[in-house]
């Protein structure tokens, strides 16, 4: 059986650097580590040439030698990474996985680390690289890439939280990784039960995030306005439902969690766009599966009902297609 490391490595990569994975490989790199990004062109060919920038609520400041490239390709296998984080959108978890396995930067020591939104991303890693090295991750702050190389975070309303190994070595590599995050200045806990605290993101995301892409408005409008506050408290009804039947939750009714998400969750992100919105307005495919997409799935195969839910996805089903269409198409 591979195990993780005892120790944390001083060489981290970052498959999907992007706003968050950016922050991640800027932090550690600030704190000393060797780490390595790999993601768009743009971006990468800007960190290559004036390195990255960071701002906003972790500080201000600019990181050189960071390693920036467009595929994993061209990375230096050796040393092993002693962690390797995924960072891309949900719907490319699997292709990530595969060209991660293939590319052999990973090591019987490499903690592989999901930083990603919704459910089954964790399980995909795990399929591949097995359950002891597997680690998920549930991040709760926001970042937008403001310019390529520059990147600006928004948000903050808990610590970024980790685990996942159930035995062995791996637990203790997750508790250092922690640790190291934390003193790179990103405040990271272990959690006893990451898939409940995963589910607890996707509580958090099941409302806010297509009901701002939706209604085009930050999240703090959603919670104001009577209307979407009813739409949303039912979208976190019910995916509160599916989850209680899949795992126990830290919250011991709805009530309990919906006085977390409106006395601190939301005020903290109150002035955030959600990814979703942004991804559309881009053009590209959004998280809608792994957030309510996923909430459905396990919500009719468990007898969960959950109406509001599907309704909504269809909604921005419809939108992102609508939004691919040009100027000139004419429907009948």
């Amino acid at each position: 059986m591979a195990v993780a490391l005892k120790e944390v490595h001083r060489r981290f990569i970052i498959y999907g650097a992007g706003a968050i994975g950016s922050v991640f490989g800027g932090m550690l790199a600030k704190g000393g580590h060797q780490v390595d990004l790999v993601g768009r062109e743009e971006h990468m060919e800007a960190i290559r040439k004036d390195g990255l920038r960071i701002d906003g609520l972790l500080g201000e400041f600019m990181v050189e030698g960071v390693g920036a490239f467009t595929g994993l390709e061209r990375i230096d296998p050796e040393p092993v990474p002693g962690v390797v984080f995924i960072a891309v959108k949900s719907s490319d978890t699997a292709r990530a996985v595969q060209d991660i396995a293939r590319s052999g930067i990973v090591g019987d020591g490499t903690l592989v680390v999901s930083l990603q939104n919704g459910l089954g991303n964790l399980e995909s890693i795990r399929e591949m690289f097995g359950p002891y090295r597997s680690v998920g991750g549930r991040v709760i702050f926001g970042a937008q890439v403001t310019r390529p190389g520059w990147v600006h975070v928004s948000v903050w309303a808990d610590s970024v939280l980790i685990g996942g190994p159930p035995t062995g070595p791996g637990v203790e590599a997750a508790r250092n990784l922690a640790g190291e995050l934390t003193r790179c200045g990103i405040e990271t806990r272990v959690s006893e039960n990451i898939q409940a605290a995963l589910w607890g993101k996707v509580l958090y995301n099941a409302g806010l995030n297509p009901l701002s892409a939706l209604l085009e408005v930050p999240y703090g409008a959603l919670g104001e306005q009577e209307n979407a506050r009813r739409l949303l408290v039912l979208l976190v009804e019910e995916a509160f439902a599916v989850a209680s039947v899949e795992e126990t939750l830290p919250w011991e009714s709805l009530d309990g969690y919906l006085e977390l998400f409106f006395g601190k969750l939301l005020p903290a992100t109150e002035s955030h766009y959600s990814s979703m919105l942004q991804d559309l307005e881009a053009g590209r495919e959004t998280e809608i599966e792994a957030i309510t997409g996923e909430v459905i799935r396990r919500g009719d195969a468990r007898g969960v009902p959950v109406p509001v839910s599907k309704v909504v996805y269809e909604l921005i089903k419809a939108k992102a297609a609508m939004e691919k269409r040009s100027p000139t198409d004419s429907g009948v």
